[in-house]
């Protein structure tokens, strides 16, 4: 079940369950089980409108842009963490001094550089995964929704 409005899947087992009827009446089959979106807030029902099926449609392209951003912002932290490791490594090779036998000494600064930039190249590197591996999944997600609302064959 999607929320209409902002675009998110919501689990109807994981959310409380709405009465549109007053607290007062009997609940039987008939009665219309309206759920609330917990990121908008706004109601979600089963038997989607024309409108509403354009205003899910309008929120999915939003997602799938949302999913194309995180997809941009981590591969640019890959490219970066993957130059950072490069760069380490080449200072790590420079901290090894010929007069100490092209041994890689550990108390000069190009030692210390190259593990800094060690650090910040694996950090960006892995955190630039988890971007990329969400906004692929995202995007693939909003991708087979668009499609299903496109060939008029989804239902909720």
């Amino acid at each position: 079940m999607y929320c209409s409005n902002c675009g998110k899947e919501i689990n109807e087992k994981k959310i409380q369950k709405k009465l549109v009827s007053d607290v007062s009446t009997e609940i039987d089959e008939n009665t219309e089980v309206v759920y609330s979106c917990p990121r908008c807030g706004a109601h979600i029902h089963h038997n989607l409108d024309e409108g509403d099926l354009k205003s899910l449609s309008r929120a999915a392209h939003a997602e799938y842009q949302r999913g194309n951003n995180s997809f941009a912002i981590g591969m640019c932290q890959v490219c970066l963490g993957a130059i950072s490791v490069i760069i380490a490594a080449i200072f790590l090779i420079l901290s090894a001094k010929p007069a100490n036998q092209r041994m890689i000494d550990p108390t000069c600064v190009e030692f210390y550089v190259s593990m800094i930039l060690f650090v910040v190249g694996l950090v960006l590197l892995v955190i630039g995964g988890i971007y990329v591996y969400r906004g692929v999944t995202k995007k693939h997600h909003y991708t087979q929704l668009l499609k299903d609302i496109n060939d008029e064959v989804f239902i909720q």
